[in-house]
Parts: C-alpha cells; structure tokens; sequence
C-alpha cells in the first residue's frame, strides 16, 4: 500500500481547454525532485471530468513518464462504467502504480 506524503498536482489547462503539457510535466518533476512518497495525476481537483479519455491516458502517460520512479497514482472518476474500465486500462498501460476511483457528480 501507499505510505508517506502523496502529492496531486492539478492539471494545467489554460483558456484553450487543453491539458498544457510541458507544464503538467514541470508539475510532476518538481513534486519526485521534492520527494514525495507518490504523486496522484488527474485526481479530485475536479478538472479531470472535463478531458477526454485520450487527453486522460496522455496526462497518465506524462505523469509516470515525468515521476522519476515515484509511484503515480492516476484517477478514473468517470460519469459511465465503460469509462472506467477504459481509464483504468490507460492508467495501468501507463505504468501507473495505483488508480483513485473518486465518484463524479451527475445532475438530474
């Protein structure tokens, strides 16, 4: 199990709507030159729901790539089951270390 200090960086997404991906990659690099003992990408800030699965796996695939070998933990929160399942699937092709299953609100 995960121990110590996680950290969970929020994702940059500037007016444009797309993840900024040179900074996201800064963000995780200076949390593993820190010393965390885990860092969780796409995790409860809330604008993971926003992103598309592709945007989701490539934000999985920078944080694992960026981490330095401390283990990231890569959240699937999805409104629908196949959702999930398809980012729980991005996040361990990634090389994720752990998935964090944070429910989405719906409206009604």
């Amino acid at each position: 199990m995960f121990t110590g200090l996680s950290a969970f960086p929020l994702t940059p997404i500037p007016g444009n709507g797309n993840i900024d991906e040179k900074a996201f990659a800064a963000l995780v690099e200076r949390l593993a030159t820190a010393g965390v003992d885990s860092i969780g990408a796409l995790g409860s800030t809330g604008s993971y729901a926003y992103l598309t699965l592709e945007e989701r796996a490539r934000a999985a695939r920078i944080a694992v790539e960026h981490a330095d070998g401390v283990p990231v933990i890569v959240g699937i929160g999805a409104l629908r089951t196949r959702q999930v399942l398809q980012a729980a699937e991005d996040a361990q092709n990634a090389g994720a270390a752990g998935v964090l299953l944070a429910p989405c609100p719906t409206s009604r």
